[in-house]
């Protein structure tokens, strides 16, 4: 398997696939573990609590 590296949806930055990541259960909004307190949008400020939609919660995946 190889390991592609993607960005993160906050900061931009090039991290491997199978980084621990945190993705929300709802639209698939993705951000590394630095961004996890600061990523900011319409629904949130930060958190557990998707920023890019309703009902989306960020989860911890690897």
């Amino acid at each position: 398997m190889s390991n592609f590296m993607i960005p993160c949806q906050k900061c931009g930055k090039q991290l491997p696939q199978n980084w621990n990541w945190f993705v929300c259960d709802k639209c698939g909004f993705r951000v590394c573990p630095l961004c996890l307190g600061s990523h900011r949008g319409q629904y949130s400020s930060g958190g557990y609590k998707c920023s890019q939609c309703a009902f989306g919660q960020m989860r911890q995946q690897r």
